[in-house]
């Protein structure tokens, strides 16, 4: 009797080595870390990006390459030092298998040095800094999405020669580095292509009031503005240009995060004709641009920001990269360079992507004016300047 009594225990057993040998039995999830920015002044930038992320994994269902996708969230307040502590926690205790983030360029310059270390693979969104991805300080594990300081800005001076009028240029400018990176790239190809540059004119972040820095344009002889102010800088900055009398005289054009769509509803008017480049718009009329939106905005009642979509094409690389392995990515290399081959497999919503020999991306910028679509103020696409690069830029700053 205790012998036939042992015999459903015994297959029982039997069933679950057989199940386990055959790769039946549930694998554990695939670790996503996001260190983002949750809280602090650029909280709706980071907001913004995991939005991306968190849509692509789960209108897939949260799982690819037949497992799981789990997402853990880490806030780096934008703050360098809390950045690292948050990442090594991602990595050592949390034991994540790719990290995407951050926002701030100094967190992305200060995890740099932990993350080659690790031999983790790292895909950059936001944090455009053109150090991040120089030769100095590229690494084999660090990935970009988004374009460089330089990239937009040196194509826009290009374009801003060749496509209009102005050959006089004001700068204005937030007095730190990306502000001034940025606006140092739109001057060397303005320059260049033969334009002056009239004057320059730099104002702190967080600066409370715009008069004064509008009062010293207001004198000079100039065709145009070139701007880069990011976050209430910019919704301080449009509104005073306004006030000031100065976008009749004078047309503003800009990197588009002085017209983000998430600054737009309360920019209101004052936006309307500003002249922005950057890597995409929701007013992009393509194929997957159209559905990305359509899709977006069903879930979340709003379309997609620039932020969106860096998040979005975060988290498409790493579904592909997953989906090529077949959920194996226990092998850190091998999922490093399948992130890599990624780039040319997926369609982003702004369009083809490749990245350079230091793993930043090749990618397609677009010329965007603000109008008023129906209800919704929009920056309409104008034109697109193909294929920039960080290396077409290092022809300048390199020297």
């Amino acid at each position: 009797m205790r012998l036939i009594a042992a015999i459903p225990l015994t297959v029982s057993c039997l069933l679950c080595f057989f199940a386990t040998s055959s790769g039946q039995a549930p694998r554990p999830p695939i670790k996503v870390g996001l260190l983002l920015p949750y809280t602090g002044v650029i909280a709706i930038n980071g907001q913004e990006t995991s939005k991306g992320v968190e849509f692509y994994f789960a209108k897939n269902g949260n799982k690819a390459g037949g497992r799981e996708i789990q997402l853990i969230k880490e806030d780096d307040e934008a703050k360098p030092d809390v950045g690292l502590t948050k990442t090594r926690k991602l990595v050592e205790r949390d034991r994540v298998d790719v990290l995407v983030g951050p926002v701030h360029s100094g967190v992305a310059l200060a995890i740099r040095d932990y993350v080659h270390g690790q031999s983790i693979p790292l895909i950059v969104p936001v944090a455009f800094t053109r150090d991040l991805t120089a030769p100095g300080k590229a690494s084999p594990w660090l990935f970009r999405v988004v374009e460089t300081t330089d990239q937009g800005n040196f194509a826009m001076g290009t374009w801003v020669f060749k496509k209009t009028p102005y050959r006089k240029i004001v700068i204005m400018a937030s007095d730190f580095v990306a502000g001034r990176h940025s606006v140092e790239a739109f001057n060397a190809a303005f320059r260049a292509a033969g334009g002056e540059i009239v004057k320059e004119i730099y104002a702190p972040l967080n600066t409370p009031d715009f008069a004064p820095y509008m009062a010293q344009v207001a004198g000079l002889t100039a065709d145009a503005v070139y701007a880069w102010f990011a976050g209430t800088d910019s919704i301080r900055f449009v509104k005073a240009y306004k006030e000031y009398g100065l976008a009749g005289k004078l047309p503003l054009l800009a990197y588009n995060t002085l017209t983000d769509d998430v600054l737009l509803p309360t920019l209101g008017d004052s936006a309307l004709g500003i002249i922005t480049v950057g890597h995409y718009s929701a007013a992009l009329d393509t194929p997957e641009s159209r559905t990305f939106v359509r899709e977006y905005e069903a879930r979340y009642n709003a379309w997609p920001t620039r932020y969106v979509e860096l998040g979005y094409v975060s988290a498409q690389l790493i579904g592909a990269a997953v989906e090529t392995l077949k959920g194996e990515v226990s092998d850190k290399a091998a999922f490093r360079d399948a992130i890599r081959n990624a780039a040319t497999k997926i369609q982003p919503p702004r369009g083809p992507i490749r990245f350079d020999r230091y793993q930043q991306v090749i990618t397609d910028v677009y010329v965007m004016k603000v109008e008023r679509q129906g209800n919704r103020l929009v920056n309409a696409i104008v034109d697109r300047i193909p294929s920039t690069s960080q290396e077409e830029s290092w022809k300048w700053w390199n020297k």
